[in-house]
């Protein structure tokens, strides 16, 4: 089977990248305040951060969508400055 190489983010199928509206402080901690998913802005309630590696932070994230409260996951990207979250 041939490899095939991956030129970026946008080439990820797993991956979908998203708009993040976020806050940083003064010592560089990042947290997501509002997310884009398609046409339809998100307020962020709860966030936190659960893991980080290298150059990519995961953040466990809770929206309210009308009237319920859903679980997301979102990313950041560092070497990128780009969010994404799982396809489902």
């Amino acid at each position: 089977m041939a490899a095939i190489i991956s030129h970026g983010l946008h080439d990820c199928t797993h991956l979908k990248i998203v708009s993040v509206i976020s806050s940083f402080d003064c010592d560089g901690n990042i947290m997501p305040l509002y997310v884009r998913i398609g046409e339809e802005s998100l307020k962020i309630y709860n966030a936190y951060q659960s893991e980080s590696t290298f150059n990519l932070l995961h953040f466990k994230c809770e929206v309210m969508d009308c009237d319920r409260v859903k679980p997301i996951k979102l990313t950041y990207h560092i070497n990128d400055h780009k969010w994404s979250m799982p396809v489902k």
